[in-house]
């Protein structure tokens, strides 16, 4: 019985599980596309879901800065715990969400020419038995997909045209 109910466990945790990745190329050299990624602080400038960002510590760039976020998607309000795990200068930030939803978030930067930046954000979140767990994450695959495509757009209107 153990070993079907772990199974069982294993299966709708993994049903709660939204993966995605959306992409965006922006017309402007890396350098200033990083700036704005790093700028944790600025984010809810061009994040339409991020409506308050504060710093857990003292600490304000790096590995180990924690991000408190009121985060808001239509009628859904939480607080996300975001803590800074990897930077890479110019190609990579990458962090863990410690928060009621639990995962991973990265931006990463290329270039395929000189002037024009991709970016590309990840994100690994599962959702909650609160907040229905595997159906809530069949709806929330559509909708986080739509509000990142949409942050991104907005990010590449700040950046292009100077905000």
């Amino acid at each position: 019985m153990t070993g079907v109910t772990g199974r069982m466990r294993g299966w709708i945790e993994e049903q709660s599980e939204v993966r995605t990745a959306v992409s965006m190329a922006i017309d402007a050299p890396m350098d200033r596309v990083w700036a704005e990624v790093i700028d944790f602080a600025a984010h809810t400038e061009w994040m339409e879901d991020a409506h308050a960002i504060r710093f857990g510590t003292d600490q304000r760039e790096g590995p180990g800065t924690v991000l408190l976020i009121d985060t808001r998607i239509g009628p859904l309000r939480t607080a996300d715990r975001f803590e800074i795990t990897e930077i890479e200068p110019m190609i990579l930030v990458a962090g863990r969400h410690t928060g009621l939803f639990r995962g991973e978030g990265r931006f990463e930067l290329s270039s395929p020419r000189p002037g024009r930046t991709r970016l590309v954000w990840r994100e690994r979140i599962r959702f909650p038995w609160l907040f229905g767990g595997p159906a809530a994450a069949l709806v929330g695959r559509v909708v986080l997909r739509r509000v990142w495509t949409k942050n991104l757009a907005a990010l590449k209107q700040r950046i292009e045209t100077g905000f």
